[in-house]
């Protein structure tokens, strides 16, 4: 079988887009993005967005589906034995793809930009983690959804705010501080009375 080789204009085109996207969520609502400022932002020919995409909804998908994948994955990666959630190891993932990529993280950072992106998938990380912990806690759905939401926004705006307002810690330190924090709250969590 023979391996498709990735071009790497193709690559370096493609997230030059995304980055263009995301500042411009920064500043407007989505609906309200042209693929003319989306062009100039990227630095690109509207023939080659049109290459790649049909339309600015394409892009933001992507994004929305690769943000989806991240997170499949890293949730896979990190349940143990019996189904139980290892947040190290699902934050270990989240870091490696923040180091990989730390320009789309940091235009993702972007005031209003968050918020766009955390709309599309939170719903979709709370329901799979209450499905985790629903087994390991005698909290009631309500309560374990709130829990669950004040974990995972947490976690991300201890990232946010650490692209934001620039700190000396490298991004190990802030990866193995949220690992500390989630693991004290799901030992509350799941500690059954």
């Amino acid at each position: 079988m023979a391996r498709t080789k990735i071009d790497r204009r193709i690559i370096k085109t493609k997230r030059a887009i995304a980055v263009a996207l995301l500042q411009l969520l920064s500043e407007k609502p989505l609906e309200e993005i042209t693929i003319t400022e989306l062009t100039l932002k990227a630095d690109i020919n509207r023939k080659t967005f049109y290459l790649h995409y049909t339309g600015i909804e394409d892009v933001a998908n992507e994004l929305i589906a690769k943000g989806d994948e991240l997170f499949t994955k890293a949730l896979e990666l990190s349940l143990a034995e019996g189904n139980l959630f290892i947040p190290a190891k699902f934050l270990e993932h989240i870091h490696a793809k923040i180091s990989e990529q730390p320009e789309i993280f940091r235009a993702f950072c972007l005031e209003n930009t968050c918020a766009f992106f955390l709309r599309a998938l939170s719903e979709k990380c709370i329901t799979a983690l209450m499905t985790v912990y629903r087994n390991y806690t005698d909290a009631s759905d309500a309560s374990l959804r709130l829990c669950l939401s004040y974990m995972a926004h947490g976690v991300l705006n201890l990232y946010v705010d650490w692209v934001r307002n620039p700190s000396p810690l490298p991004l190990a330190e802030v990866t193995a501080l949220a690992v500390r924090l989630v693991e004290r709250d799901t030992a509350l969590l799941v500690n059954k009375n």
